[in-house]
């Protein structure tokens, strides 16, 4: 197919998605319209409904929906509200303490749930009221949350990362230990705004936690628990991916019914449903991605990218700025699982081409996602921090310069030291 073909299905495929169509269809589309192109309508959906069996016929992706169903019964029993509070106890002194806080909870939120969307929702209806009863401005809270929020998808356990594992035959335990440094200087960078910036904002003065709150603290020792099982146990080998989804979902159960007692038959049961139908979107999203992936490689075209750029003559480092300088641009406009499947085909060869590691470049491929998630017109947390908070779009996407800066930091430092990803990767 000539380039000319590619980009016009490029073209039809953003116009389908800017016009609201979902996304996982949006995917499809486009790949029985590149493979109707090469082998025609009829064997092009043949290939299509064969593609969509096998997309979903791996044990990896069994992990996706039970961190989704993890993440919904975190956030029914309670745990980051919990979290926050004891994060409140020890911070409060600090200038800009509660922002710290937010940022703080939600890193740990974070590595229970994989999700940036639960985890901005989430600890967004926790700390807003909060943030705002101190007095923090409209702008610094968006910060806030929707920095909070990028670390769901930074911070192992990542169904990114699951994905992109899925995507790239390679180890998902080390893609998870990869996300760890990199994560921690998000959350550093993030605390440190929220310190630095504390006297930009006239806050009134924090009240000293209640007895109450302090008493959250032992109760949080639930919540943190729950990561160093999840984690600890596959950087132990004690269990896959998978079973640590398995194993979070128990735990959180135990929690919820056993020492919170928050969690009802009842409320089970709608954590389930919402569960299912997270799942399904997700599914529907990777067999679309699954399939168009499948059309890019059957076009040769990862084969023609390597190629124009063996011919370009540049250097590796040039190379690695213009590859993440598309990704960029391209979360601007695209879905992040989307933006996966169209470009990880594309990248592959290119990557052993130039002999660069697979998991350095999952992890800037990673920062770009987060990016994406923040970035408009299409960029996710920045919606849900809107809807939460009840505030303008405006509002948000100014307060989202803060993690944007941030993101792009810990990018420029991924690319010049790539130990940053490589190191506790290497260790196992």
């Amino acid at each position: 197919m000539d380039t000319l073909m590619i980009l016009l299905g490029i073209v039809v495929f953003m116009l389908v998605l800017l016009s609201g169509f979902p996304v996982a269809f949006g995917l499809g589309f486009l790949a029985i319209l590149l493979l109707s192109a090469y082998v025609g309508p009829d064997t092009a959906t043949d290939i299509a409904v064969d593609k969509a069996y096998s997309a979903i016929d791996s044990d990896i992706l069994v992990a996706i929906p039970l961190f989704i169903l993890a993440a919904q019964l975190i956030s029914a029993t309670g745990m980051g509200k919990r979290l926050f509070s004891a994060a409140e106890v020890f911070l409060w002194r600090l200038r800009g303490g509660l922002g710290v806080a937010t940022i703080g909870s939600s890193g740990v939120f974070s590595a229970m749930t994989g999700s940036s969307f639960v985890s901005s929702s989430t600890m967004g209806l926790i700390a807003i009221p909060e943030l705002r009863k101190a007095g923090y401005g409209e702008t610094k809270i968006a910060a806030a949350i929707t920095a909070g929020g990028t670390l769901g998808s930074m911070i192992p356990p990542s169904i990114v990362m699951i994905v992109y594992g899925y995507l790239t035959d390679e180890s998902i335990s080390k893609l998870f230990m990869a996300g760890v440094i990199p994560g921690m200087l998000l959350i550093v960078l993030y605390s440190l705004f929220m310190v630095f910036t504390g006297h930009a904002e006239h806050t009134s003065p924090v009240q000293k936690p209640s007895q109450k709150k302090r008493h959250a603290v032992k109760e949080a020792f639930w919540g943190i628990m729950a990561p160093v099982i999840i984690l600890g146990g596959i950087y132990l080998g004690i269990f896959t991916a998978s079973e640590a989804a398995a194993v979070a979902v128990v735990y959180c159960m135990v929690i919820g019914f056993v020492v919170y007692r928050t969690l009802t038959l009842k409320s089970l049961w709608e954590q389930l449903i919402a569960a299912a139908v997270t799942s399904a979107i997700v599914t529907m999203i990777i067999i679309g991605g699954a399939i168009l992936g499948h059309s890019v490689i059957f076009g040769r075209m990862p084969q023609e990218v390597l190629s124009a750029i063996i011919s370009m003559d540049i250097s590796p480092m040039a190379l690695l700025i213009i590859i993440n300088l598309v990704l960029f641009v391209l979360g601007m406009f695209l879905e992040v699982l989307a933006l996966m499947y169209l470009v990880i085909p594309l990248l592959v060869p290119v990557i052993a081409h130039m002999d660069w590691d697979n998991i350095w470049i999952a992890v800037m491929l990673l920062i770009n996602v987060n990016l994406a998630l923040i970035t408009p017109p299409m960029g996710g947390v920045l919606y849900v921090v809107s809807h939460i908070g009840n505030m303008p779009l405006s509002t948000v996407m100014k307060g989202a310069l803060m993690p944007i800066t941030a993101l792009i930091i810990v990018l420029i430092l991924t690319l010049i030291f790539p130990s940053l990803a490589l190191w506790l990767p290497s260790m196992t």
